[in-house]
């Protein structure tokens, strides 16, 4: 018999008398001892394992988190782009409606951008290739003129806003037909004002400002806003009158030019 073979056999041997003592309740003293001395060892690797599957757990849920907010993410843009839509679909009806009844030539437009240092002139996404040119009425909401284009070029056009310090424009007073009753200009901090309103002539507050039909390519009846306030200036030829817009200029992204027949 060899070494190997008396190794194994006394393993074997010791095995069976353990059993054999267990069977009889021989070891229950020293199960015991050896059970109570392994128990903060026991408790210890039970902890970590429960650590270790929590921490599973928090990858896990973390991962999951991050791929819902990405999934949300993706559906609130979508939903927004919907709106925008949805919204710009209905505001070309209602502007197409009110072209077909004014018989306007006309040409739509989205804006682009902003002079760096200048947001009251908008780029726009029409050139002289859509047959834009200086001087030409720009518009929104079925006839609301907001400016004029000022530079062309062959797929791209700046607009300059009527509240532009720059901006010059021939207006009426709505009841008045056929007159010119003054010049409106932008002034600073972005306000509107007629000048040159000769001191008879009758001009009230809520009063309807229009275009004139004294230029050339921008047709009379556009409406401009409303009278705010008369201003009289004593002693002067000519008095002024301030106008207010009828919204803000700067939310707007789809325009109108009108190309006048």
């Amino acid at each position: 018999m060899n070494k190997k073979q008396s190794k194994f056999i006394g393993v074997g041997a010791a095995a069976i008398l353990l059993i054999f003592f267990h069977w009889f309740g021989w070891l229950k003293a020293p199960e015991a001892w050896l059970a109570g001395l392994l128990a903060p060892v026991e408790a210890r690797f039970y902890s970590w394992g429960l650590n270790f599957s929590a921490l599973k757990n928090y990858q896990r849920l973390n991962d999951e988190n991050l791929r819902l907010k990405g999934e949300l993410g993706e559906l609130s843009v979508d939903y927004l782009k919907l709106s925008e839509l949805e919204t710009e679909n209905r505001y070309l009806k209602s502007e197409l409606d009110f072209l077909v009844t004014v018989n306007y030539r006309w040409q739509l437009a989205k804006v682009i951008g902003r002079l760096p240092l200048n947001d009251n002139v908008f780029i726009i996404d029409a050139g002289a290739n859509s047959g834009l040119k200086p001087g030409l009425a720009v518009t929104v909401n079925q006839g609301v003129i907001i400016g004029k284009i000022s530079q062309v070029e062959q797929n791209r056009s700046f607009v300059r806003l009527l509240n532009d310090t720059a901006s010059q424009l021939a207006v009426s007073f709505g009841d008045q037909s056929g007159r010119t009753n003054g010049l409106l200009s932008g002034q600073a901090g972005n306000s509107l004002v007629i000048e040159l309103i000769p001191q008879n002539e009758p001009v009230e507050e809520k009063q309807n400002v229009i275009t004139s039909g004294l230029e050339e390519l921008v047709p009379r009846g556009l409406l401009v806003g409303q009278i705010s306030q008369v201003e009289q200036q004593v002693g002067q030829i000519f008095k002024q009158a301030r106008v207010n817009q009828p919204f803000n200029y700067h939310n707007l992204h789809v325009l109108t030019i009108i190309l006048k027949n």
